[in-house]
């Protein structure tokens, strides 16, 4: 399934390959992608739209030229999380 709107185009899929079944999610523009377990999905239900929107600041990841990082490097930049 695709979903999109005017700043994103995501594909939406379920992926039975590893131990469970999880989705998988694929940024249409980039490639990039990324699998969310059971317990990931349920805990975005537990947050509100405020807790999320610092990870909808593409200057934060998208933007940048970096690597693979990932979140951690994100909320080391936005203050959230200290370097191991």
């Amino acid at each position: 399934m695709e979903i999109r709107n005017e700043f994103a185009r995501v594909a939406v899929e379920l992926d039975e390959s590893a131990n469970g079944p999880r989705l998988r999610l694929r940024d249409l523009k980039t490639g990039r992608e990324t699998f969310l377990d059971a317990l990931e999905l349920e805990s975005l239900t537990w947050t509100s739209h405020a807790d999320l929107s610092p990870f909808l600041n593409p200057s934060l990841g998208r933007w940048r030229d970096h690597d693979d990082s990932g979140v951690e490097t994100m909320l080391r930049r936005m203050g959230v999380a200290r370097d191991r």
